[in-house]
């Protein structure tokens, strides 16, 4: 059979028109662009009820034949059960093969379905006008009738047309029948004025019907084309993002890696202040920009929670030791209240920038001399609580410092106070990982911010040997960067240290050249020019015993695919840009093991 057109999944929708058929289908009548797209959808409706008009037709044409053998003679009911159980037969038959959609086109099954009802009705007809010819105690009456209509008109579920004109026919049938029987005038007339209303009533509703199905039809696809755009803007704010996050990523990188090489190099006080300062604007501009990719981020459903159990206690000693410095320049002091083994569960990326962004918000913002992180168990939780004894709020300002871009005391705007995005990321992260949360503040009292995280199981910490006071790194290093500014800034600043370095800008290269047990330590961008990614070269040269020791991912790809890819291949991972001293951390926990295994083969 032919198929019927239809709107099929992920199919572009012209949604202007869709709007334009709105106000031009009163005459149920759509353009050719959407018309057969319509039969097939109320084709569909009428197939949903099938069984319904099944058991209902059937089940009242069993009640008519037990009637006629109840009250008709023999001599009647020897003629109308026959007839009756002929058109059971068809009435089935047509309701088969009408309900199939997608393997008999529209036109033919609102036809087949029209035959169905045009004959029931004839049949009752029929029988009505044969017992006039009959002396019966109870007359027949055209009552059965009005439950064809009835089917016709409403619960069949045909399109209007179909339905008035079956429905016209099988009363045009019925009052013939009694004029070829010579029923009387009145008896004729006072019937075809009675089932011409009813008609007429049963036509207007069947019109409402297939008015509201056309009005469903649009709105139904109005609201695919909504859905389909907006995945279409997602994906697209998806990509942007995922750009916009490397590439301004790399330069930030570069620049934090040049100023550190610069820092190390140069002893003039004057210089080594304004390079701070240099420093200082960086870590700011790349602390507004990390904000901005968070929100959107978190607004597009980019992000997914990595749930695992990590002690707290030096998670966040962790936390402070990074805010100590701008805590004094503040005069704020930190304490932190925490049972010392005590372990959550949680994604603790997520939850370091909860905590970190409600510090901040307490240095910055709270005009406080003491800040406290206080940490207790509540039944089955943990609850975080971080404490200040600043200014507070009134409930008025509790409600907007979760808005975006809202700073309550910063009227000039000031950078240094951020840009207001820190609590509305803090909101957000909340709402993904659903965790109870609270704030309770007053004017003059502080402030009180709190979560509540589920526990976890305590895990003994394994001591890595500590180098932080080690002068110089030693190692060979390869290094994997295609963006040549990229190259040299974190060249020259592993030289510094003291590493020996050997860059290759793409992957290709890299596998022609490295030779086994000449490298120590492998670095790597995620984004290479050429075939291979940083993992696949990785693999790569695993698979061919040129290279098995640690590797490291430095990307500013931060999407969760990259690091799940790193983590089954075993490989560190470093989101650009990288702090010099996160990136000096890293070496000196992975260049050990392969110092070792290098004296020990010497």
């Amino acid at each position: 059979m032919s198929g019927d057109p239809r709107i099929t999944t992920g199919a572009t929708i012209d949604e202007p028109a869709l709007l334009a058929q709105q106000r031009h289908f009163a005459g149920l009548r759509f353009s050719q662009q959407f018309e057969p797209a319509f039969q097939a959808y109320l084709h569909e409706k009428m197939c949903g009820r099938v069984w319904l008009v099944g058991f209902s037709s059937i089940g009242f044409m069993l009640i008519f034949i037990w009637i006629d053998y109840a009250y008709l003679p023999r001599y009647v009911h020897t003629y109308t059960v026959p007839i009756r159980l002929f058109v059971i037969g068809v009435v089935l038959f047509c309701l088969w093969y009408a309900n199939r959609p997608g393997r008999v086109s529209t036109t033919r099954a609102f036809i087949v379905a029209s035959i169905g009802l045009v004959s029931s009705g004839w049949m009752v007809a029929m029988i009505i006008v044969v017992s006039r010819l009959a002396e019966l105690r109870v007359p027949v009456t055209h009552d059965g009738l009005y439950l064809v209509l009835l089917s016709g008109f409403f619960l069949l579920g045909l399109p209007a047309r179909h339905a008035i004109v079956s429905c016209g026919a099988v009363v045009s049938g019925y009052l013939w029948g009694e004029y070829l029987v010579d029923s009387s005038r009145t008896l004729i007339i006072g019937n075809a004025l009675f089932l011409t209303c009813f008609s007429l009533i049963g036509g207007l509703g069947a019109y409402i019907y297939e008015y509201m199905m056309r009005s469903a039809f649009l709105n139904e696809r109005l609201l695919e084309g909504a859905r389909a755009r907006a995945e279409r803007e997602s994906q697209g704010k998806t990509r942007f993002l995922a750009t916009a996050s490397h590439d301004l990523r790399q330069p930030l990188h570069a620049m934090s890696l040049f100023i550190q090489n610069l820092d190390e190099r140069t002893t003039d006080p004057d210089v080594r202040l304004t390079v701070k300062r240099l420093a200082d604007s960086t870590h700011l501009l790349q602390a507004m920009l990390n904000s901005l990719l968070d929100i959107s981020r978190l607004s597009v459903g980019m992000v997914r929670p990595q749930l695992r159990p990590f002690n707290l206690y030096p998670w966040l000693q962790r936390i402070l030791g990074t805010l100590e410095v701008s805590a004094e320049e503040r005069g704020v002091t930190i304490d932190l209240e925490c049972p010392p083994r005590i372990a959550v569960t949680s994604d603790p990326l997520l939850l370091e920038r909860l905590v970190r962004n409600f510090l901040n918000n307490a240095l910055l913002h709270a005009e406080a001399s003491e800040v406290k992180i206080m940490v207790f168990r509540v039944e089955d939780r943990v609850r975080l609580a971080v404490v200040d004894n600043g200014r507070g709020m009134n409930a008025q300002e509790q409600e907007r410092i979760f808005e975006e871009f809202t700073q309550l005391r910063n009227p000039a705007r000031t950078l240094e106070k951020g840009v207001g995005l820190g609590l509305s990321i803090c909101r957000q992260l909340i709402h993904l990982l659903e965790y109870p949360s609270g704030l309770r503040s007053a004017p003059g009292e502080g402030s009180n911010f709190w979560i509540e995280v589920p526990t976890g199981d305590w895990i003994e910490d394994v001591r890595i040997p500590d180098r932080a006071l080690q002068e110089k790194l030693c190692g060979r290093v390869v290094l994997v960067e295609n963006d040549l500014i990229n190259q040299e800034a974190m060249e020259s600043l592993l030289r510094q240290w003291g590493c020996a370095v050997v860059c290759y800008s793409t992957a290709e290269e890299a596998l022609q050249n490295i030779q086994p047990d000449a490298v120590d330590l492998l670095l790597s961008d995620y984004r290479l020019e050429g075939e291979h990614d940083g993992i696949a070269l990785i693999r790569k040269l695993r698979a061919c015993k040129a290279y098995n020791g640690p590797a490291l991912l430095v990307t500013a790809d931060t999407s969760d695919e990259v690091t799940e890819l790193a983590r089954l291949s075993d490989v560190e991972v470093i989101n650009k840009p990288v702090l010099p001293a996160r990136l000096r951390r890293a070496l000196q926990q992975l260049l050990p093991a392969a110092m070792s295994e290098t004296d020990a083969r010497n």
